[in-house]
Formats: C-alpha cells, structure tokens, sequence
C-alpha cells in the first residue's frame, strides 16, 4: 500500500484544525513542547554489536485535532467523550548495527489509523493499524494509564503487536526465511519531569517479547528487546504568565528559493555559492501561535507546518516536500521592528533534490526523504518601513530551508552527514 496520498492530509492537518479564530483563553489549553534526545536499544540479530543509538528531534503539540508527541503525530477526525478516530503517523526503529543503516534504511515514518476508547480521564485503549511504505502491515492494541501533576507527568502502558507475514519476515527474518505472521508484548513506561520553569526531562524505557516462532528465526539471537531514551525539551508551563498578551494572529508565509552549494555556517558568515544548475523551490507555510514567553523572555512560538514544490530543472523533476515545525521569533526595534527566527521540525520530501544527492554522493550516502529540518530568518515589518499602519501585518525577510540528518546520529535520517540548502525570500501576512 502506497501511502503518500496520507502525507498531505497529515502535514496540512495543523491548519485544518487551526483556521478558525482562537481565543486566548483556547489557546492556554494547547500543550507544545520541542527538545532533542537519545534513544539507545539493544541489538536481538546475531551480531557483533549489542547496542544502537540515535539523537532525535522531538515534537509535541496538542490542539483540538491535531497532535504530535514526540516521534509521533495524528489527526482526529472525530473526538468525543468515550472515542476518538483519526490517523497517524509515526517513526519506527529498526535496529541493526550501525554501520548498516545507512544502506538499509529499515527505519521508516509508518502511516495509518486508529480508535482510541477513553475509559476515564486517566485511562485510554487505542487499536491501530498502520503499514510501512511498502505496504507492510502491523497492528498494535495499547493501554495506557496516565497521572498528570504540575510539575511532572507518567504514563506507564502495555502493547501487543500483531505483524503480518510481509512484515514480521522482512524486518524480523531479514527475508531468509518464512517466519510467517507473529506477535509481540511490550511493557513500560514514558514522562517529563520539570527541571527549571520551561526546561523538562523527558525519558521512555520499555522492553519488549517475542513469540516463540519469531525468536526462533536462524538470525534472532535474543528474546527481548529494551528500548530508552532520555532528553531535554522545552514546554508551555500550566499557569504561566505570558510576557504580553498572547498574539492572536496566525500567519502565512509565501517563500521563493534558490539553492546553494554553501553550508549554513558559511551562509552565516554571508559566503553563498549559488547552484550552478539554479534548482529553485516555492514554499507555503502556516503558523499557529502557541505561546509568547520561555524562561520569561519574549520569543513567540508557533507550530508550523509547510509545503514546498521544488521545480523542474536541466537536473531534476518537480516533486513536493512537507514540513512540520515549531518556530520561535524574536522581535527587537531598531529603528524599525524586526524579527529573528529559528525553526525545528521533520521533513519529508517525496524525491531527493539534485543539491542533496550530489551532495551525499560525494560521501558515499544513501540519501534518505525523511530528514531534519531547520529554518533560519530574518525579517522586517514593512509597515514600519513605509510608514504605513495598513501594511503593519506584513513582514519582508529572507530564510534559509536547511535538511539534514544530524551529522549520522539518526537512523531515522539514514545515518548521513550532510544535506541541502535554500536561500529564500519571503512575504508574510499576519491574519
């Protein structure tokens, strides 16, 4: 099951749900964090290496509709008391040795759905059915129980996943042998914890059994798998005081943008060395705000998601890419009002750009269409540079569209070093 008819819907979904105008009183309701971690679990193939690691990027949001947690996000096409229906998406690891994972690519951002019954506040069962890009089919039936206090949050659960034949020989039997379909049991538990005001912990462990017909794969060599990751992130406080009022205003964000052979540090010290092929892109991108202080300073944060259509070339086709991020600006007078940013987030692009396989051909990479995501703008309010109230929503800047995989620290970014990157310029209307 070919699954890229579901990116546009998941991608788009934030703007779906937020088109309509908030209150300020709604939007305190929203939870947002972003922050990074590292995810380390052991190795159940017969292999030399016990242990694999990954550095992840790590998104939350929680709105009416849509949501992200941390490696994962969704839709809900319908919430109500008792349940809730929608789809999701979620980042699956397969863990091999790392020196493999480059070429394997194993894992993958899995689409599909669910139903979530919601048995008191505290306790949630979820059925989901999800595949991976090639049609390869798992369920998973999840129980979670969560305590939520001011200052931390838990939430221990137990899964059992069903696999299908497809998907338990290719990613369990390496395709040596028919394993058929299989089951597997998982137990533990996920949190934060607050640090200092904004600054949390956050951390998952859980382990994991499998059936006796998948363990006793020729290439299986253990039982259980166990799985941790422990982070840093950043949270909206409950109760918190805003710096100002919170802004009210969404925003969209109309960018053209050409290529570049030179890398973000080089760009920041203004030494550019546009793509002699002059691959260009167009990009739409909404902002939702979310909040307007961390640690007391004011920098307003929205969660954005994107779409950007690369264009044909001598080099390439066109082919679309999406984006889901949370930004923050800080706006300064000088003498007029501009704006600093910096955005965080995943991309997914449905081909891989000349720039960034010229690039990772150089290193000998696989390239991968799921990446890190950067954004780097500055801008300046246009009504203050006419003079002019009526144009005092418009804003004028320049960013750079940055993807990458982390300097090799993600499996989920296929173990590269290296990217691509865009200079654009952009309009934006606060609305």
């Amino acid at each position: 099951m070919k699954y890229l008819y579901l990116l546009p819907l998941l991608v788009t979904s934030i703007a779906t749900a937020a088109s309509h105008p908030h209150s300020h009183s709604s939007s305190e309701k929203e939870s947002w964090g972003v922050g990074i971690g590292m995810r380390s679990a052991n190795i159940i193939f017969d292999t030399s290496d016990n242990v694999v690691h990954d550095v992840m990027p790590l998104l939350f949001y929680q709105g009416e509709s849509f949501y992200l947690d941390g490696a994962s996000g969704g839709y809900r096409f319908y919430h109500g008391d008792s349940v809730s229906v929608g789809a999701l998406g979620r980042i699956r690891f397969f863990d091999i040795p790392k020196r493999y994972q480059n070429d394997v690519q194993g894992t993958q951002f899995d689409l599909g759905g669910n139903i979530t019954w919601h048995y008191s506040p505290q306790l949630d069962i979820s059925a989901e059915l999800l595949s991976d890009k090639d049609g390869r089919v798992y369920s998973n039936l999840t129980s979670e129980y969560t305590i939520d206090q001011p200052s931390w949050r838990i939430s221990p659960y137990v899964t059992v996943t069903g696999k299908s034949s497809r998907f338990n020989n290719t990613y369990y039997a390496l395709n040596t042998e028919d394993i058929g379909y299989g089951f597997s049991y998982s137990a533990g538990v996920k949190g934060r914890y607050q640090l200092y005001e904004n600054l949390y912990a956050v951390g998952q462990t859980n382990a994991t059994l499998l059936d006796n017909k998948t363990y006793q794969s020729d290439i299986v060599d253990s039982r259980a798998q166990w799985e941790t990751y422990l982070g840093l992130a950043l949270f909206n406080t409950p109760g918190q005081r805003t710096h100002s009022q919170l802004p009210t205003n969404s925003y969209l964000r109309i960018a053209s943008g050409v290529a570049t052979t030179s890398g973000v540090s080089d760009l920041l010290m203004l030494n550019n060395k546009t793509d002699p092929y002059r691959n260009t892109m167009t990009s739409v991108f909404y902002g939702h705000p979310v909040a307007d202080t961390v640690f007391g300073w004011p920098l307003d944060f929205y969660v954005t998601p994107g779409f950007i259509q690369h264009h044909k070339s001598d080099v390439q086709g066109s082919f679309g890419e999406y984006v889901v991020a949370i930004k923050a600006y800080y706006t300064f007078n000088w003498p007029t009002t501009w704006r600093f940013g910096f955005a965080e987030g995943i991309s997914y692009s449905t081909q891989i750009s000349h720039i960034e396989s010229a690039r990772l051909s150089e290193k000998d990479y696989t390239p991968s269409k799921l990446m890190n995501y950067l954004d780097f703008s500055f801008d300046v309010n246009i009504g203050d540079v006419f003079n002019n109230q009526s144009l005092s929503n418009m804003w004028l800047g320049y960013s750079l569209h940055h993807r990458s995989g982390i300097f090799t620290q993600a499996s989920a970014f296929g173990r590269i070093k290296g990217g691509s990157d865009y200079n654009n310029l952009y309009l934006q209307w606060d609305f």
